[in-house]
């Protein structure tokens, strides 16, 4: 999945690491939302995040095990996610089709919008009751 580093995100990396006027949080979270694609200066606020019963962002801890950073060749860097995981669990409970992830730094709207990717080439997912939606981000800079 191709990632896109949002201006919000490259804002609060440089915010935490020259400034410390962010800080780093203990959580990164990731969801799903309608949206086809997100404009590279997007916010939270903009985004059509499903709101379907059982549905919640995937938590993912700020750790080595939460998250690996590697070279990937000359001059980029790449960071790779433990699997983010949705699954349906009340009967009779499908959920709107999602075609995009995103990544914050908060559960709710008051975060910063990290990066973001399309799920399935605009093809999109639905999830069924028992069924589980997962995958692991990665963000590659300068992609």
């Amino acid at each position: 999945m191709a990632a896109q580093l949002h201006t919000e995100g490259r804002e609060f990396l440089f915010k935490v690491a020259f400034t410390a006027e962010e800080s780093v949080p203990s959580n990164y979270y990731v969801g799903l939302c309608t949206d086809l694609s997100i404009a590279e200066n997007a916010s939270l606020s903009a985004l059509t995040e499903l709101t379907d019963t059982d549905y919640t962002r995937a938590l993912i801890p700020r750790s080595i095990v939460g998250f690996s950073v590697a070279g990937t060749g000359t001059n980029d860097i790449k960071v790779t996610s433990d699997d983010a995981a949705f699954v349906v669990y009340t009967s009779g409970v499908t959920w709107t089709k999602a075609e995009s992830w995103f990544m914050a730094n908060t559960s709710d709207d008051s975060g910063k919008l990290i990066a973001s990717g399309p799920l399935n080439s605009g093809s999109g997912w639905t999830v069924a009751e028992g069924e589980e939606l997962s995958f692991d981000i990665e963000i590659t800079w300068p992609g």
